[in-house]
């Protein structure tokens, strides 16, 4: 009896498991594994080179792990002066290369290397000028947090190592106001002006954005001692600031949500300059300085 009733209990615990197995859906496949995005490389071109810090960068890794790098392998005829010229749009580049990938001479070099190209870095240098009062120039530029004095004038000077988009704003007790690309004058005559360079936001490398142009700069006032500055740099354009563009205000939020998207980990600061490593022309290049003078 009790055998009975034990085979009875392991018959039922059959059924069971065999009466789950039939309501699952059989027709329907295990689940797919997820798709990995796989980014294209950047098509580089040699003004994304006009200053490169190759003392900056790391070693190079050769098992193509670095998303920031393109591991090439070298075939039969090519040369460094060549590898550069279509990689990195300037043979000059080559010695860099050379030292990069710990090679003894631009020359050494054989089919079936390894070659390590790094991504392009932009950058910008973020300075300020001070005209004392009774001074007939701007002093030479300085870092952010030079002390002012009553009666001082200011100008900002910022400067790209690349041919780019430029953003600047400011951010004080009264809101946020754009200082580049400079707002539109329109007037009742002209309602629809026709953007000039400074309007455009277009930068061209280390050729130097003074703001305000002119003769005479900002008028130092102490409650403005801690006004903000946001600096955006990218090889495209920017299409969220873009917008701003055309927005009567600028709020806070509309700036900082572009903050947010930059790769702020990855920046090296040494004030003046603030440096990115991209991989990607649309990425961009955010940071923030004060006047705290």
């Amino acid at each position: 009896m009790k055998r009975f009733l034990s085979f009875f209990a392991i018959l039922n615990v059959l059924v069971l498991f065999s009466g789950c197995a039939y309501f699952q859906k059989k027709d329907e496949p295990p689940p797919l594994p997820p798709i990995e995005e796989v980014k294209p490389p950047l098509t580089m071109k040699s003004e994304y080179f006009k200053s490169f810090p190759w003392s900056e960068l790391q070693s190079p890794k050769k098992d193509g792990n670095d998303q920031d790098t393109i591991t090439v392998t070298v075939k039969e005829g090519e040369t460094l002066d060549g590898i550069a010229e279509s990689m990195m749009g300037n043979a000059s580049q080559a010695s860099g290369l050379a030292t990069f990938n710990k090679l003894a001479s631009a020359n050494s070099i054989s089919p079936g290397d390894k070659l390590v190209i790094p991504y392009p870095i932009i950058g910008v240098s973020s300075q300020i000028m001070i005209k004392s009062k009774g001074a007939k120039d701007f002093s030479e530029p300085e870092n952010f947090g030079a002390p002012f004095k009553k009666g001082d004038q200011y100008k900002f000077r910022f400067e790209s190592n690349v041919d780019g988009n430029l953003y600047i704003y400011r951010k004080g007790v009264k809101g946020v106001v754009a200082l580049y690309p400079a707002p539109l004058k329109k007037s009742k005559r002209n309602k629809n002006p026709e953007p000039l360079m400074r309007d455009s936001g277009k930068v061209t490398a280390y050729d130097p954005v003074l703001i305000p142009i002119g003769k005479t700069g900002f008028a130092y006032n102490p409650k403005n001692a801690g006004d903000m500055i946001y600096v955006f740099l990218s090889l495209r354009k920017i299409p969220e600031l873009e917008d701003l563009k055309t927005k009567p205000a600028i709020k806070v939020e509309d700036i900082e949500d572009v903050m947010h998207r930059v790769k702020e980990g990855e920046i090296k600061s040494d004030p003046p300059l603030r440096l990115l490593r991209i991989s990607d022309p649309s990425e961009v290049l955010g940071f923030t300085v004060n006047i705290d003078g």
